[in-house]
């Protein structure tokens, strides 16, 4: 009975064979004496006037053949009384209900019974008096004969094949969608990601539906995320093997003496530094999610302090920043992870941009819904990013260029890591492509009423 498929069947089954039987029982304690008056008045005048006819007409023998049909082919016991009140047969009284025989002597009327037994006392009036058909019947009784009860059997055996057959619908109709969503976990469970519930449920919009649409939406975002998680791996390691690559060539020029080598050890010492600090960072953002760190901080002052580093690194190349700050402007949060998220755009706007142009970086306030938020643009003057590479720039380790060159010494996390800290403090980041060439990255902040 583990089954839900058996459960619903079953329960719908006896539901209605429970319905079935509530009405029959009903219908013998409140409404039997009805249906066994009537039968009894259309039944027992009919066979008593013909056990009358017959006595008329054919005497003993004719009125015993008679009586003989009827018992054989009912659960009847009978008896006809002539006008003197005696058996004509002599074969005894049915034992009806006790005063039935005599109340119907006294008022020359019929005069039934419908208790576990049906008696009956039908008078039938004629030239030579009145006669009086006696009989007794079990109902339930007739039911045993071999005759009566093979067509009961038939028409309980359609009964229970109807009631079947239309449980079997709303059972299948229920329990189908929970197969097949089984069906689809199971297959997940070995391994198969790309299987969906929602195309063996077309056609439905019930709940089963909503929940065989969010299943799929679930195993999507598994699949999506097991997929990150392996390219995240493998980027990982590609990025941690050319460095410690080049430390090993590194370390054995040291040791055969060549003092240059230590210089390029510490570059890549640096680098893998610098990568493992943003794959902590970035882990730290996606593990603690909701658990903020706040501070009051000047957003101007940030800016400008990161412009100013900029410009320093870019000055070899001829590249540039430009400021464009308007007043003061107070948000609270942690002051390492918004600067490392600002940072980290302008940083790449700087390494894309080409020389001798400037990375333009301005802030401005705006409102929308009722708050305040801070509009912070960074474009740059590189040679801009394919369209359909603009959703995928803020995943860890994506670039643009299947090359991965690591001399550029970016490790795919900036971008990635700058998002979250984003989407952490209620904000979004974008990029757009810019008409006049380069890339155009825009971040939102909310301020809320904390504005001094």
């Amino acid at each position: 009975m583990r089954s839900i498929y058996t459960k619903t069947f079953l329960w719908f089954w006896l539901m209605l064979l429970g319905v079935t039987a509530s009405v029959m029982l009903l219908t013998l304690a409140g409404g039997s004496q009805p249906v066994g008056y009537r039968w009894m008045s259309l039944t027992m005048n009919v066979c008593a006037r013909g056990a009358v006819a017959s006595w008329q007409q054919g005497g003993r023998p004719a009125l015993e053949r008679y009586m003989s049909d009827v018992a054989s082919s009912s659960p009847v016991r009978a008896a006809l009384l002539d006008s003197q009140g005696m058996d004509i047969l002599g074969h005894g009284l049915p034992p009806v209900e006790s005063g039935l025989l005599q109340k119907a002597r006294q008022t020359g009327g019929s005069q039934f019974s419908v208790l576990d037994h049906w008696s009956g006392a039908v008078v039938v009036p004629t030239s030579q008096g009145n006669f009086i058909y006696l009989a007794q019947m079990y109902p339930l009784r007739g039911l045993l004969r071999p005759r009566a009860a093979r067509p009961f059997l038939w028409k309980f055996a359609i009964a229970m094949l109807a009631t079947a057959l239309l449980c079997l619908i709303p059972t299948r109709h229920i329990a189908d969608p929970i197969r097949a969503l089984r069906t689809a976990a199971c297959r997940i469970a070995d391994g198969d990601l790309s299987v969906r519930a929602s195309p063996t449920l077309s056609g439905r919009t019930d709940e089963l539906a909503d929940l065989a649409r969010d299943f799929d939406r679930m195993a999507e975002r598994i699949q999506s995320l097991l997929r990150k998680q392996q390219e995240l791996l493998g980027n990982i390691s590609h990025d941690l093997r050319s460095p410690l690559t080049r430390l090993n060539v590194s370390l054995e020029l040291v040791r055969r003496g060549d003092a240059d080598a230590a210089a390029r050890m510490q570059q890549d010492l640096d680098h893998l530094d610098g990568m493992i600090a943003q794959i902590l960072t970035l882990t730290r953002l996606q593990a603690s999610e909701g658990q903020k760190i706040l501070q009051r901080l000047n957003l101007r002052l940030v800016l400008e302090s990161i412009a100013a580093d900029a410009q320093f690194e870019g000055e070899k190349q001829g590249k540039s920043v430009l400021l464009s700050c308007g007043e003061d402007c107070w948000l609270d949060a942690d002051p390492a992870l918004l600067r490392s998220c600002l940072e980290n755009v302008v940083r790449n706007a700087l390494r894309y941009t080409k020389p001798e142009t400037a990375v333009e970086l301005s802030m401005t306030e705006i409102w929308r819904d009722g708050t305040s938020w801070l509009r912070i643009v960074v474009a740059d003057r590189g040679e801009g990013v394919p369209p359909e590479c603009l959703p995928r720039l803020f995943e860890p380790f994506y670039r643009v260029s299947p090359a991965r060159d690591s001399g550029s010494g970016s490790a795919g996390l900036g971008l990635a890591i700058a998002q979250r800290v984003a989407t952490l403090y209620g904000g979004s980041i974008s990029a757009r492509n810019r008409n006049q060439g380069g890339l155009e990255m825009e971040i939102n902040l909310p301020v809320g009423k904390v504005r001094l």
